[in-house]
């Protein structure tokens, strides 16, 4: 079996719900040790759905989600009352043995826990600290609650998504968390690699408004340098037409041009060469100005083909398009199956299940999916027995006093 490429990097994740549980899954997909550490009760998304009804109020009756298994493969899961002074001592004795501290609190409570990183460098100090949170740990909105919907809202995406005369709308899944999470993952590696020459830890404070703001793409610069506020346009991209979501006989077909070269392939695509010589087409800003004219001429054309047809048309002058595929079709679609991006595990609880895998592909030391997400404290005795040196008997009066 090949090494992983984090091998050696002990993770200790305080994490709850999305953002924080996603970084550290990037972690521990790479071979990362990670303890991910949660309250006596499991943390909270161990109630999202789909929920199996195998082991429902029983023992394991908090370890039945699909959800919760699908970000926190491959760690270890060990509980610790971080409100009882013998947890936060386990705590800390942990981190003298850890590389990374993550964690998602609001700003703040790492400091009432006793815990933030002014502690922890003294007890470790090549201890390097993630903190994520909504407005990050200083300035006048540090200790405003937030969720991954108001910073799609206080980075300016909402503003620009949706169609013109649709109310502000959300993109469909949680972006603001992943992309915190992901930038989180690049920051504290780039903390490892730092450490690898100075011997130092630090602490990295992500905010998911500047980590949303900064994929924002060319909307800062429109706006800041042209004086032009992006708006809402649909499926229409911000610099180029064609490029959207077209009606076809059985539903909607993207397609996609970039500069003259392939609006000339759009064209003879569809049978219009004439159009690229169109001169209220000539230039690609030109075609963007007039992207809702140019998108019902299309459609005149488009509304003649099934999905499929138009496809095939497409694809014979290699101008980009593609169907819009639900989960379902997602889930089977050939490409990523023949690429073994889903993973199927095997969960005491859940049983067989298949899941998302990595998103990339390391030739050398590539990742795995070896575990499934841990029960709701299943770790305790190995990880409070292989670095404190805990005894069974131990660990059993620190779950009776209520520490674990």
């Amino acid at each position: 079996m090949s090494a992983k490429a984090l091998e050696g990097i002990r993770l200790l994740d305080l994490t709850r719900i999305l953002a924080g549980p996603y970084c550290s899954m990037l972690f521990a997909d790479l071979g990362a040790e990670v303890i991910k550490i949660e309250p006596p009760e499991g943390e909270m998304i161990r109630d999202n759905p789909p929920m199996v009804e195998n082991g429902k109020d029983g023992p394991h009756d908090r370890s039945r989600s699909g959800y919760f298994l699908s970000l926190n493969r491959n760690k270890y899961g060990i509980t610790l009352n971080l409100k009882h002074p013998k947890a936060v001592g386990i705590f800390k004795d942990l981190v003298k043995i850890g590389d990374v501290v993550l964690e998602n609190y609001a700003p703040g409570v790492m400091k009432r826990l006793g815990i933030d990183y002014a502690v922890l460098k003294e007890i470790n100090p090549r201890i390097i600290m993630g903190s994520i949170s909504g407005f990050g740990q200083w300035g006048p909105y540090s200790e405003r609650m937030s969720f991954d919907i108001v910073a799609q809202a206080m980075s300016g995406l909402m503003s620009v998504t949706g169609h013109p005369d649709s109310p502000p709308t959300k993109v469909g899944t949680s972006i603001g968390d992943i992309n915190a999470a992901v930038h989180a993952a690049f920051a504290i590696m780039a903390a490892l690699w730092h450490r690898e020459k100075s011997g130092k830890g630090q602490h990295i404070d992500i905010s998911m408004q500047e980590a949303m703001v900064s994929i924002m793409e060319g909307a800062v610069a429109r706006w800041t340098i042209g004086k032009e506020m992006l708006t809402p346009i649909g499926s229409h991209n911000t610099n180029e037409s064609p490029m959207a979501a077209y009606r076809c006989k059985d539903g909607h077909i993207i397609i996609g041009t970039v500069g003259n070269e392939h609006w000339e392939r759009f064209c003879r695509a569809m049978g219009k060469p004439e159009w690229a010589t169109y001169p209220n087409y000539a230039t690609k800003g030109q075609r963007w100005a007039k992207k809702y004219i140019l998108q019902k001429e299309i459609e005149k054309l488009t509304e003649n083909y099934t999905v499929k047809e138009l496809g095939e048309m497409l694809d014979r002058e290699r101008v980009a398009n593609s169907p819009i595929l639900n989960i379902q079709q997602v889930v089977d679609d050939p490409h990523l199956n023949e690429r073994g991006y889903f993973v199927e595990v095997e969960h005491p609880i859940i049983g067989k299940a298949k899941i998302p895998g990595m998103p990339f592909k390391l030739s050398g030391t590539p990742g795995e999916v070896e575990r499934p997400s841990p029960l709701v404290g299943e770790h305790n005795q190995l990880i409070f027995g292989k670095y404190i040196g805990m005894s069974s008997e131990e660990v059993i009066k620190l779950k009776a006093e209520g520490a674990l």
